[in-house]
């Protein structure tokens, strides 16, 4: 199976933030552009020209209205996440679909942390191949979230349920059956250490129903690229859904609200995009 397209777009606009030159960049990912395909590669570095960066930004907005500025800004929110976590006792970071994300190679905080990365095999294939060791504890768990038993693949490569934990899961709910999600957060609920964090990223269910403007031609993007949108949580629900999985709701964040705090501006589109970050009771 050819690798997620929408993963290489994102690790394109990781690979820019980490190349920003006009201001500080929220985060520095060198892995990022490893990921990236021959003409996005060439994109990339026609970027580092002052009078190309701006032009490619606003054709990458026009695409997908909201998608680049969304990406960075939850990329630096989720970074905070595990950053609070390690520093409030969590000892295991759980990447759950963990595509391209190379956190566990480029985050200080995590040299003494085991990473597992839970994703399916042909891309955790594909990333083994291009990211180099980095001498850390970074174990990769072959899952497919449909099919597979997520406990036991973990307890499997070490995970020990006993320690607590910060779980990430970015960019994959809404790809999901509700069952599937649903599984997945009750597991969580049920087996990790009182106090484990788990921050997951979700749709407004409200895009799904053409509520949102600028929504049904991100979904129509995502669709031709053969990975449709089939899940969404209303976030007045929100609260009570987690809360029958065992977990408790801490906070939850809108597109618009976390690029205002990390890039300091609402640009347009992706307001549907959301993040919920829960705690084991």
């Amino acid at each position: 199976m050819a690798a997620s397209k929408t993963a290489e777009y994102v690790a394109l606009y990781r690979a820019l933030e980490t190349t920003e030159h006009r201001r500080a960049p929220l985060f520095h990912d060198p892995f990022a552009r490893r990921f990236l395909s021959r003409g996005l590669v060439v994109a990339l570095r026609a970027s580092q020209l002052p009078a190309v960066r701006p032009l490619l930004e606003r054709y990458a907005d026009a695409r997908a209205p909201g998608a680049r500025t969304s990406a960075i800004a939850r990329t630096a929110f989720l970074d905070d996440v595990v950053r609070d976590a390690i520093r409030g006792g969590a000892r295991q970071l759980v990447l759950l679909g963990a595509g391209f994300d190379c956190r566990g190679h480029r985050l200080a905080e995590l040299a003494n942390t085991v990473v597992f990365e839970v994703d399916r095999a042909d891309t955790q294939a594909r990333k083994r191949a291009l990211v180099p060791a980095t001498g850390r504890d970074v174990r990769y768990v072959a899952v497919d979230f449909e099919r597979d038993e997520l406990g036991a693949a973990l307890v499997s490569a070490g995970w020990n349920a006993a320690e607590r934990s910060v779980i990430l899961w970015e960019g994959v709910t809404n790809y999901l059956t509700e069952g599937a999600v649903r599984s997945v957060l009750t597991w969580i609920g049920r087996t990790c250490a009182a106090g484990s964090t788990l921050a997951f990223t979700y749709i407004h269910a409200g895009v799904l129903r053409g509520d949102f403007d600028g929504g049904d031609r991100i979904r129509g993007n995502v669709a031709r690229l053969g990975e449709p949108w089939t899940f969404g949580i209303d976030p007045a629900e929100l609260a009570a859904f987690v809360g029958s999985c065992g977990l408790a709701l801490r906070g939850d964040i809108g597109a618009d609200d976390y690029r205002k705090r990390y890039l300091g501006a609402i640009s347009p589109g992706y307001g549907f995009y959301r993040i919920a970050v829960t705690e084991v009771r």
